[in-house]
């Protein structure tokens, strides 16, 4: 039979993905001449058979194999039962010595109570033979008056000191039942590394596994000062593994999982004529699009008729396939793992298993940071300060929530998406109130439907923006324009004023203002959508 050694590994090193982390533990030991079962237990019970992965290093010593077992062990007891038993046993004795004081003190009261009723017939009958006066009766009032409050304090210290008894007779109780449950079974993970050395060595041992039941984000503080945003880059671990990790070597790695366990293969890509399922058909529902609001028309199918390019196919027909959307690239920099970064954190944090989170920091980086305000007045009559970032950091920023604080005073949260290295991105640096922005409707009208003929609606509106900041300002204003989406629907800028710095397809339109201290711009806009005096337009 091979020697059985238990070897005493820490903890020295962890890293944590999103959904687990890998945990180094080291250990050493004496072994040989001959083989040696070199045993670490303990290890959570959520711990990944298939990733445990041990080194030896050592002279004279070869590792041959490495054994992965679960195991159960009983819970030790929490007290010695019989010394259990004899505290419940003094706790009860001292409820009833004082439950004696008690009686003893109610003794005495009833037995005052008895003498003051005598002690006043005596009295009275010698006060009127007039053997005695009023100063007797005084005297003897006094002192049955002064002996019974006497008594009646002795007693409520004495259920004072019997309600802190009952407590820690109910305590001590507890305890011995505690100790008096049966024993549980506690599953673990142990590991056995056989070895064979050729002489006695020393021999290191490394041991690593991965564990669910962690997770970690990132978290953000944006500071703004002039145009230099300082951004701190905060972790946040939390665990339920089981073990608490000492102050080790702490790592958060980026990796994650995608959407598929394989590579990614389309396939085809099927479109096919549709075919009602039953001869008459129910209206057509609104046509909608992912790009936002926009003028939708709705009008009857007649039976047996196609409802149009965007219809689905029934189930007989092969089901179009749309191809996900790319999950976004994760440069690989810093520390190359793989497809992801690992940040290697500067100072050794301890991280216990009670489930509660704890920070600690990445980096700290400065950006120089490209200042100017938006404004959509269509969605909010605010305007956002707007920073345009280039992070030239080697760090990827993960989606986290950041807090924006401007001269160290806090001014709210904001979200922030995944940036690579060398990326430029906007973040959102809240609310200016010092620019004013309002957007009203100037003019609805349309006109009269004609059977058989065109009908035409006319919207015009107004935006107004002022400056009340000291300096001057760049401001981005957005709106839109419905889009149509039948052929039958024609919308047409008619006017605009001044014109917008870009127009998109899909009807936004951006005017960039440059105002001065004090200073008041106006946007006005015009358009029309034409469509049939048949059609029921959605969306306006």
């Amino acid at each position: 039979m091979p020697e059985v050694i238990d070897v005493e590994a820490q903890i020295t090193a962890v890293t944590v993905f999103h959904d687990g982390a890998r945990v180094v533990r080291n250990g050493s030991f004496t072994a040989g001449p001959g083989t040696v079962r070199a045993v670490i237990g303990g290890l959570p019970a959520d711990t990944d058979a298939a990733s445990v992965r041990v080194a030896l290093r050592g002279h004279s010593v070869t590792l041959v194999d490495i054994e992965v077992q679960r195991k159960y062990a009983a819970e030790p007891l929490r007290a010695d039962t019989g010394r259990l038993r004899a505290q419940v046993q003094a706790c009860r004795d001292a409820v009833a010595a004082l439950d004696d004081e008690d009686a003893a003190e109610q003794a005495a009261l009833t037995f005052a109570g008895h003498l003051s009723q005598q002690a006043a017939t005596s009295l009275a009958r010698a006060m009127s033979f007039g053997r005695t006066g009023h100063e007797d009766l005084d005297r003897m009032a006094a002192h049955l008056s002064a002996s019974t409050a006497s008594a009646l304090a002795r007693r409520r210290e004495i259920a004072a000191r019997k309600r802190d008894a009952q407590r820690e007779l109910q305590a001590a109780e507890q305890r011995l039942a505690d100790a008096e449950v049966p024993a549980t079974a506690v599953r673990y993970l142990e590991v056995a590394a056989i070895v064979q050395a050729s002489a006695r060595a020393e021999a290191d041992l490394e041991l690593s596994y991965h564990v669910s039941g962690v997770t970690w984000r990132p978290l953000y503080d944006l500071g703004l000062t002039g145009e230099v945003l300082t951004l701190g880059y905060l972790a946040e671990i939390t665990q339920r593994t089981g073990e608490d990790w000492p102050e080790a070597d702490l790592a958060v790695s980026t990796a994650r999982q995608g959407r598929h366990q394989t590579l990614p293969e389309l396939r085809p890509w099927y479109v096919s004529r549709f075919r009602p399922r039953s001869p008459a058909m129910p209206p057509a529902g609104a046509m909608s699009s992912r790009f936002g609001p926009e003028v939708t028309v709705e009008r009857a199918v007649p039976a047996g008729a196609a409802a149009g390019p965007m219809a689905s196919a029934p189930s007989a027909s092969p089901a179009p396939y749309l191809p996900p959307p790319p999950a976004p690239p994760l440069a690989a920099d810093v520390d190359e793992a793989g497809a992801g970064l690992v940040y290697r954190i500067p100072r050794p944090l301890a991280v216990p298993s009670d489930g509660s989170p704890h920070k600690t920091s990445i980096a700290s980086l400065e950006l120089d940071a490209k200042l100017d305000h938006l404004a959509v007045p269509a969605l909010a009559s605010e305007a956002y300060l707007r920073a345009t970032v280039t992070n030239n950091s080697r760090l990827l920023l993960l989606p986290g929530q950041a807090r924006i604080f401007h001269e160290s005073q806090f001014t709210g949260d904001t979200e922030l998406g995944t940036v690579a290295s060398g990326e430029e991105f906007e973040l959102q640096l809240g609310v200016d109130d010092q620019i004013r922005v309002e957007r009203e409707l100037r003019r609805r009208a349309a006109s009269k439907a004609v059977l058989g003929g065109t009908r035409t609606i006319d919207v015009a509106y107004e935006i107004t923006v002022e400056n009340h900041r000291q300096g001057k300002v760049l401001i981005s204003v957005k709106d839109h324009i419905p889009v149509p989406a039948d052929g039958e629907v024609k919308v047409k800028l008619k006017e605009t004023s001044p014109s917008p710095a870009e127009r998109t397809e899909l009807g936004e339109l951006t005017w960039q203002l440059e105002l001065d201290q004090g200073e008041t711009a106006a946007i006005t806009y015009r358009f029309t959508v034409e469509h049939p005096a048949s059609v029921t337009l959605v969306g306006i």
